[in-house]
């Protein structure tokens, strides 16, 4: 287990404030730019979302054919992730799975039919939030930690590393609170001091990262 860490780089700042005026949570905003070291490949599907998600703008991208999957979202291809899924075995590159677990009843089942699915080696790329608020979409089921996330990723056939997004108690509380504030200036503004107190605390405390917003895992299958 690793946590993701970067630093108030005009980079991030200028992607920060882009990102508050287009409405992202600080837990998205951070999210994205970390998937800017993040390569997919090949054939790929990106399960429960919809066209033109602002997230796959961030990844690096090598010869990618992108189909999106689910019930609801306008996507291309219509399955309820509850159930299992229509698809052939052994024929995709890459999976996408961010932001979908928490609202999945059947969760187990759907990471065993995405190993079904994947070829040998091939990769998922999965976030899943944990201290955020309550979110239906059309449900909100669970908040896996880390270690269970991963646990439950090893029983179906996957190994991988795993990043911590969004670590800090003041992160986590702004994630909370920042949609109280109006404009972007006066969010980014309250996110430099946040990321700037967790700094400090994360240099004396011992409990610091046990609180974090989500859970990235870059898995690949056995």
């Amino acid at each position: 287990m690793n946590i993701f860490k970067f630093t108030l780089s005009f980079s991030f700042l200028k992607h920060a404030f882009l990102s508050f005026r287009e409405r992202k949570s600080p837990m998205r905003i951070i999210h994205n730019f970390f998937l800017t070291d993040v390569n997919i490949k090949g054939l790929t599907l990106d399960l429960g979302a919809g066209k033109n998600q602002s997230y796959f703008s961030f990844l690096k991208k090598e010869d990618v054919s992108l189909t999106n999957v689910d019930l609801y979202n306008h996507s291309e291809i219509k399955i309820d992730l509850e159930k299992n899924l229509s698809l052939g075995s052994n024929k995709y590159d890459t999976i996408i799975l961010f932001n979908t677990l928490e609202h999945i009843y059947n969760y187990k089942n759907l990471i065993s039919e995405i190993n079904r699915i994947l070829k040998v080696k091939g990769k998922l790329e999965i976030f899943v939030p944990f201290l955020i608020g309550y979110h239906k979409d059309p449900n909100d089921v669970f908040r896996p930690t880390h270690n269970y996330l991963l646990k439950i990723l090893k029983e179906n056939g996957f190994e991988g590393e795993t990043k911590l997004i969004g670590v800090g108690p003041f992160i986590v509380a702004y994630q909370m609170l920042h949609r109280y504030f109006k404009f972007a200036f006066i969010k980014l503004f309250f996110l430099i001091i946040v990321l700037c107190f967790d700094k400090i605390i994360s240099i004396f405390s011992k409990d610091y990262s046990t609180y974090y917003c989500g859970t990235h895992i870059s898995a690949s299958k056995i």
